[in-house]
């Protein structure tokens, strides 16, 4: 059995973290929200309104809801397809205890150029911004507060069509 110096052992593992770590700053991990969010914002024909909530309650169930439950979540997408494909996303990996990360991926989906440090954590924001081109897009408002009607926080996607 060979015998390992521990000054090499630490300058190998050490090496082997830097690379690692400018590897994962080289290349950034693409949110996987971005597509349906995305394609739900272009979808909205002008002159028409759509939206999505995603509620989600840390600690207890919603106030609608008699059974126990340490944590919630439900999305609301009006029976319109690319609604609910984000809905179907925000269902599996959305976040419940720091819900407000869900509203800061939103918003760097949508808004590419705004990144978020890390740690950060939002407790409530509304933001609107033009989403397309000057001739067709989207006006986006994103809100993300403490939802009073069901309990918990609520994180609100509004795509106003021009």
């Amino acid at each position: 059995m060979k015998k390992i110096d521990l000054a090499e052992a630490f300058v190998a593992i050490g090496l082997s973290t830097a690379a690692l770590s400018c590897q994962a700053t080289t290349k950034p991990l693409k949110d996987q929200m971005c597509a349906p969010l995305r394609a739900f914002v272009a979808s909205v024909k002008a002159d028409e309104t759509r939206k999505l909530e995603f509620h989600t309650s840390w600690g207890q169930n919603f106030k609608d809801s008699t059974d126990y439950a340490f944590l919630a979540k439900r999305c609301i997408h009006d029976s319109y397809a690319p609604a609910k494909a984000v809905c179907d996303h925000l269902m599996e990996y959305g976040a419940i205890e720091f819900s407000g990360n869900n509203a800061t991926r939103a918003i760097a989906c949508l808004s590419p150029g705004t990144h978020f440090g890390w740690p950060f954590q939002l407790d409530r924001v509304e933001v609107s911004f033009p989403y397309g081109s000057e001739q067709r897009g989207s006006n986006v408002t994103i809100q993300f507060d403490k939802d009073s009607e069901l309990g918990g926080m609520v994180l609100k996607i509004t795509a106003d069509g021009y």
